[in-house]
């Protein structure tokens, strides 16, 4: 007997910058999935929707879903709506996929975790770093165990942009550790976690405000430990001239980092060395080092790899959602997963208040 697989019809909620150019396209294209409807406050993007999608425009969820029943809510707005809008379509018999990060705070996402299970509805967060490229190479580096047992990783995405949107007002839950955060600790602790991810023991923040118009952070540096002793260092900043290296991995025997090769192309190299291979080297006590040298071991014989960032391992994160939401498989993203990850964040923001809001006395 033929099993025929079932059509998700989803609606998108928000036509900002994520909704209109990744969510809409991607389930168009997608074959399991028929984009019923959006919806949006402005007229005019309502309109540019149909026009170039063919979708059914309204002004707000209940009216949306009153009339199309969709089976999924892809919800695209800003943060500070997120609960608002999870709830209504949870409530309303929808499943819901949600752009990240989950929610403005970390009670509304235990409100948002809560009603999930109350409605008995699915709900996932949309954690593109998870699937990307660079994510399945480290991943693979770490599997190989090349450079030894890692002790720390470390993450930088560096800009100077003067912001003046939403996302650089608290109120709309914006700033750099909600916005980017959200994206580089969770893939951090999911290149780390092996089959799952991985567990934090230890967080520190501290966050500026320097270029951007609001009152909301663009500059975060983030510190975690892991219950396996990798230290996590993420560096988000957006008042800052040069570039540094965006990933570096650091092990017992080696490291490992991004570079760009002639071609365009990027790659990690490892450079690392086999400990078989170094010179015996005993501590010594003495307060007379020999020959007044610091060490007394031999050059080490370094030996280099690159491993391809390769594309076609860019996910298609709508097959996850399928798999989510029309095979009842367990989800890419477990919603366990993205509570606790909030959780971190709010530490952070707990942790570096009083260093980047000046209206709090010290």
């Amino acid at each position: 007997m033929i099993i025929m697989k079932k059509t998700i019809r989803a609606a998108v909620v928000g036509l900002g910058r994520i909704g209109y150019y990744f969510h809409l396209p991607e389930i168009k294209k997608h074959e399991m999935f028929e984009a019923c409807a959006v919806v949006d406050v402005s007229d005019e993007r309502l309109k540019e929707a149909k026009d170039k999608f063919g979708t059914q425009g309204y002004k707000t969820m209940a009216e949306m879903i009153s009339a199309e029943h969709p089976d999924l809510v892809v919800i695209a707005s800003p943060t500070h709506l997120h609960k608002e809008h999870t709830i209504e379509a949870m409530a309303s018999g929808c499943d819901v996929f949600l752009d990240k990060p989950m929610a403005k705070n970390y009670a509304e996402v235990l409100e948002m975790a809560e009603a999930a299970e109350r409605f008995g509805k699915k709900l996932m967060i949309y954690q593109p770093h998870r699937g990307r490229p660079e994510t399945h190479a480290l991943r693979q580096i770490i599997k190989e165990n090349i450079i030894g047992k890692i002790y720390m990783y470390k993450r930088a995405n560096v800009n100077y942009l003067r912001r003046s949107d939403w996302q650089s007002l608290q109120k709309f839950g914006g700033g750099m550790l909600n916005n980017f955060g959200a994206h580089y600790v969770d893939q951090a602790l999911y290149v780390l976690g092996g089959d799952s991810v991985a567990k934090v023991k230890e967080i520190n923040c501290m966050r500026h405000k320097i270029a951007s118009l609001g009152d909301a952070d663009d500059v975060a540096k983030i510190l975690l430990r892991t219950t396996e002793d990798i230290t996590v260092d993420v560096e988000i900043n957006m008042a800052c001239a040069h570039q540094v290296e965006p990933f570096m991995l650091l092990g017992e025997h080696g490291s490992v980092l991004m570079r760009v090769k002639e071609d365009g192309s990027q790659v990690f190299e490892a450079k690392y060395f086999v400990p078989s291979e170094l010179s015996e080297l005993s501590l010594s006590e003495s307060l007379a080092a020999a020959d007044r040298k610091y060490s007394q071991d031999q050059p080490i014989s370094w030996k280099t790899k690159e491993y391809p960032i390769l594309p076609e391992y860019d996910a298609n994160y709508y097959d996850y959602c399928y798999e989510y939401y029309g095979e009842d498989k367990a989800p890419f993203v477990p919603l366990s997963q993205t509570v606790e990850l909030m959780r971190i964040l709010e530490e952070c923001k707990n942790i570096s208040r009083c260093s980047y809001d000046s209206s709090i006395k010290i």
